[in-house]
């Protein structure tokens, strides 16, 4: 086990060198108001981000743990070279830490550290754990198979892939643990961004070391951001291009900008509608500051979008073209339109009413979006959330607003938020789509918390400050107890043995399988399955989302009368509560090797290897 947590610890490590190696040449187009530390956390970001589009470029010919140590060792070449050319060795660090700053950096610590050993836990689960279903299955089938493509059972690894392309990188080298370990460097990297905001809007070192310890410590955010999950990485990109928009002037400053708005759009189909309302607080709000005419405005906005598409266009052209459309599964308006592959309209009706009753929240109606803080704040979990965001937004945000409005920059900032907002209100109110807009709203509730203590005096400041610490402590204590079995996993080779079998659906099939060398490929009837855990190739004929993988075939039964053309060995079956077994007794060519009360597995006679 110890061997394997120093692989995943050494793979994180490796990639976020290389991401930053990446990334460095960023810093000639970024704003010169930007401070160096600032300029820096930007370039690790879209280093990050350029890295999953070069690891998934390269991956339409080949994909192997050679191409992908090829691009992470420049990357960390040039790292090194940047190092050395600005002086970083040897490293100063402060001589002394501020008192102010102790207390919230000690709780951004204890969750990193909860983090970082959670992580390193054995990834398990079913359908209802994200990381499972796809973010993970997605890069362990390309690396297997050697190429990039979308699984063909999977319609969910066809989404936008920056983040997954990182995975690959660490899963190549750090093995199955990497991923979730490599949480600690992109929640940092998130915190750090956030940070650099918080300084641009006005507050010191100990405000955003606050606004770190707010947003690390809301359940809502963290449950996006580790195992495997990919929405506080997009919400970085978002951040970081606000945090370039807003003082964007140059043409250079405006590309730069859509850089990171094509890595959001390169990481989910949200960013297509983040961007444009990125652009267009970068330009509108302060054109005549700036003396831009409209026809400048029009001119960096286009280049911004030009920058953004060139960025995206890979994920979605490749969807294009093997699967009839660039957004897959398609929006229903263009559905109708299109040429999908591998789904049905059933199919896609089906998918499309899991989508809206998932995402219906309290309704997208007046009544509904004027009580969203309120239900935010005290049932965060009906938007399928992991646990609230505190009390410290509701009570405090609204003051850090109104004593900021009169800031450019934090005024166009809490537009943004509040559009996001918005937009997701109107689409689908899923509470980690919207982790950039609590990062925004944590920032203005540190400035709220000033402005109340400069207004109301000591007591303000004492009402101020219990409602953030208890809010850092609710999320704390959530945080902690949801995390208790991955960390118990790590340091107990006993529970973890217990965790293995009791939380992998089907497992031992699973683990007779993948030790089995005359298996060389799987037959998965039950679209329930989760193929994750094969090891081995495997077909799975009918999806999750009912997608039929193989032309014509439409039932089991006909997959079967297939069994030597399709070159499968062993057939796992299984007693699933939607489906039942789908192999008849005593079914010719199959031989019953192993048999459980809800899962079997059959050697196929003389098949085709």
């Amino acid at each position: 086990m110890w061997a394997e947590y120093a692989r995943a610890i050494f793979a994180t490590v490796t990639v976020a060198i290389a991401a930053f190696g990446i990334g460095s040449p960023i810093s000639r187009i970024l704003p010169e108001s930007l401070s160096a530390w600032s300029r820096r956390v930007c370039c690790w970001i879209g280093g990050l981000g350029i890295l999953g589009v070069l690891l998934f470029v390269i991956g339409q010919w080949k994909f192997t743990r050679f191409t992908i140590g090829i691009v992470l060792d420049v990357g960390v070449i040039v790292a090194v070279i940047t190092a050395l050319r600005e002086h970083w060795f040897p490293l100063k660090w402060p001589a002394r830490i501020p008192r102010s700053h102790i207390i919230p950096a000690a709780f951004v610590a204890v969750v990193l550290l909860i983090t970082a050993f959670g992580g390193l836990a054995e990834p398990v689960g079913d359908w209802g754990v994200d990381g499972i279903a796809y973010h993970l299955l997605g890069p362990k089938v390309w690396l297997r198979n050697g190429i990039v493509r979308p699984v063909a059972d999977n319609a969910n690894t066809a989404y936008p892939a920056v983040s997954e392309m990182a995975f690959s990188a660490l899963m190549a080298l750090g093995g199955q643990r990497a991923p979730g370990f490599s949480a600690v460097f992109t929640i940092a990297l998130f915190l750090l961004i956030a940070g650099s905001l918080t300084l641009r809007c006005g507050l010191d070192g100990a405000g955003a070391w606050w606004v770190a310890a707010l947003i690390i410590t809301m359940p809502a955010v963290y449950g996006g951001a580790h195992s495997a999950l990919v929405d506080a990485i997009y919400a970085t990109f978002v951040l970081a291009a606000a945090r370039i928009a807003f003082d964007a002037e140059r043409t250079s400053h405006f590309a730069a900008l859509g850089l990171f708005c094509g890595l959001a759009i390169a990481t989910k189909y949200t960013g297509l509608l983040a961007a444009p309302l990125l652009v267009i607080l970068a330009v509108w709000p302060r054109r005549a500051a700036i003396n831009f005419k409209y026809r400048d405005a029009l001119r960096i906005s286009c280049i911004a979008g030009a920058v953004a598409f060139v960025v995206a266009l890979p994920f979605y052209l490749k969807n294009w073209i093997l699967l009839g459309s660039p957004i897959y599964p398609p929006p229903a308006s263009a559905a109708a339109f299109l040429h999908i592959k591998y789904l049905s309209a059933d199919a896609l009706r089906a998918y499309y009413a899991a989508c809206v009753y998932r995402g219906q929240g309290y309704g997208h109606g007046p009544i509904a979006l004027l009580t969203l803080p309120f239900n935010l704040t005290y049932h965060t979990a009906d938007f399928n959330g992991g646990g609230g965001i505190g009390l410290a937004p509701l009570a405090l945000a609204p003051f850090g607003v109104i004593a900021s409005w009169g800031d450019s920059f934090a005024r166009r900032l809490a537009l943004l938020g509040g559009f996001l907002t918005l937009i997701w209100f109107v689409t689908m109110q899923e509470s980690r789509y919207l982790i950039h807009a609590y990062a925004v709203v944590a920032i203005f509730s540190v400035l709220g918390w000033r402005y109340v203590s400069a207004l109301c005096g000591k007591r303000g400041a004492i009402l101020s400050g219990i409602v953030v610490v208890g809010s850092v402590l609710y999320g704390l204590n959530s945080i902690a107890g949801a995390r208790l079995s991955d960390i118990r996993s790590v340091v107990s080779k006993s529970y973890a043995a217990q965790r293995h079998q009791a939380e992998i659906p089907y497992v031992q099939s699973f683990d007779l399988i993948n030790r089995d060398p005359a298996v060389t490929k799987v037959l998965i009837l039950d679209p329930s399955v989760t193929p994750y855990y094969s090891n081995k190739d495997y077909l799975k004929p009918f999806g999750q989302w009912d997608e039929h993988v193989l032309p014509g075939v439409r039932t089991p039964g006909e997959v079967l009368a297939k069994l030597d053309q399709l070159h499968i060995s062993h057939v796992l079956d299984v007693n699933s509560s939607d489906y039942g077994f789908r192999v008849p007794q005593n079914y010719p060519s199959l031989v019953l090797i192993f048999e459980q009360p809800d899962e079997r597995v059959y050697e196929v006679k003389d098949a085709s290897r």
